[in-house]
């Protein structure tokens, strides 16, 4: 059995629930590890793509998208309208709804709640990662990463798109940072999981002492 290969009980036994760390496992079962640097990729490569009045095209496009698939659900599922579907296909058309009337609103929101994310989970890999100090060598580049994240984060939450829009270069500059800081989370999110030792305590996975 690797060092790094299983998880372990503290006895040094390999536990009932041992996954090999490959990629394939962390694909499938850590993506608490990965959705928000790959969201930062994604937004990124828009951010290069696409320009203010763009997004907000984007989001107007959206919106008719949204409009039309509720009205198509709510017609499609006439015959059993429950309240669920009223209220499903309701949400997805008064969703909708805001997207065309007010774009500049919605994408606003929608990069709010996305520096939020970013900022959070930051603050949740460097108080995570604190545990690898001492025991990783590398554990220097992931404080400097998240700390970086976490300041990228907080600048998207207060200033979504109205500092952006005031020099269009700034989407530019915004979005290969949000490239490569994504490329980088998801780099090093894989590294602390494929590298670390973990071991079961009987109630969580804990990085051993």
């Amino acid at each position: 059995m690797g060092r790094n290969n299983l998880l372990e009980d503290k006895s040094g036994k390999s536990s009932g629930m041992q996954k090999e760390k490959n990629i394939m496992n962390f694909v499938k079962f850590e993506s608490k590890r990965y959705v928000i640097p790959f969201i930062m990729l994604i937004l990124g490569i828009l951010f290069i793509l696409l320009q203010g009045n763009v997004l907000d095209v984007l989001v107007t496009v959206l919106g008719v998208i949204l409009m039309i698939g509720a009205v198509v659900l709510g017609l499609s599922l006439l015959s059993t309208m429950s309240p669920l579907v009223i209220f499903g296909a309701s949400t997805l058309f008064i969703l909708g709804l805001i997207s065309v009337v007010n774009p500049g609103w919605v994408s606003n929101f929608f990069l709010k709640v996305v520096g939020l994310c970013i900022f959070l989970n930051s603050l949740v890999r460097i108080i995570v990662e604190h545990s690898l100090k001492g025991k990783s060598d590398k554990y220097n580049i992931y404080l400097i990463t998240d700390i970086v994240s976490a300041v990228v984060g907080l600048l998207l939450f207060l200033f979504p798109k109205t500092w952006l829009e005031s020099v269009s270069f700034l989407f530019y500059v915004f979005g290969i940072v949000l490239v490569i800081l994504g490329i980088f989370n998801l780099y090093t999110a894989y590294k602390v999981y494929k590298e670390g030792r973990f071991v079961n305590d009987g109630t969580d996975v804990v990085w051993e002492e």
